[in-house]
């Protein structure tokens, strides 16, 4: 893989610098200048590469989710058994690197910019789209579930992003109430009782 370019490396540092302004102050408070001055660059720098703020925060909500599918590539790669490698996904998704403050308080400030900005929408709709197809490609690698209908698969990994979004909007608001390690344990239990019970789904 080639060395990315100075622009590619300029526009990282631009929304490492977004991302950390936000989790600071809160996107309404993360301003072109505090942008700027957190990546180290004039304004003027900052505009060359993004045409406005709003640029910054699609980009960041897809530099951010590919970083979660690295790290969730990395954590299911090597196991080769189809049950192992989602009961590996579902520990991550369920993770402190996935469920954290300030990734969850990020990612919420992104959805309120969404409310006004279909772009910021459509950018947030494919990252929850991108999650559903990677837990189908796991479902898929289950017999039971291989012969469902491909409405009822979407369906039940839907649900599965239901319960992790839930789950942390919930752990968000109140961390001392919400044990991630049983949020995981009853997650699992309800997948295997699916996997177990597939005509459940029809």
């Amino acid at each position: 893989m080639g060395r990315k370019s100075i622009a590619d490396e300029r526009r990282t540092q631009i929304i490492q610098a977004f991302y950390q302004c936000v989790v600071k102050e809160g996107a309404a408070g993360a301003s072109i200048r505090k942008i700027a001055v957190e990546a180290g660059v004039s304004p003027s720098t900052l505009h060359h590469y993004f045409k406005d703020r709003d640029e910054i925060i699609e980009e960041a909500v897809v530099y951010f989710t590919d970083q979660i599918f690295k790290g969730f590539s990395e954590k299911i790669t090597p196991h080769l058994d189809a049950e192992v490698r989602l009961s590996r996904g579902l520990e991550f998704i369920f993770s402190k690197g996935m469920i954290n403050s300030d990734h969850t308080g990020f990612f919420l400030e992104c959805c309120v910019a969404a409310r006004h900005n279909t772009r910021i929408r459509d950018t947030i709709a494919e990252l929850f789209h991108r999650f559903r197809n990677a837990i189908m490609d796991h479902l898929n690698g289950m017999t039971q579930f291989s012969c469902l209908e491909e409405r009822q698969k979407k369906m039940c990994a839907t649900m599965i992003v239901a319960l992790h979004e839930g789950i942390e909007l919930q752990w968000y608001a109140d961390p001392k109430e919400i044990c991630l390690e049983e949020a995981l344990n009853t997650t699992r239990a309800l997948l295997q009782f699916f996997i177990e019970n597939p005509t459940r789904l029809k």
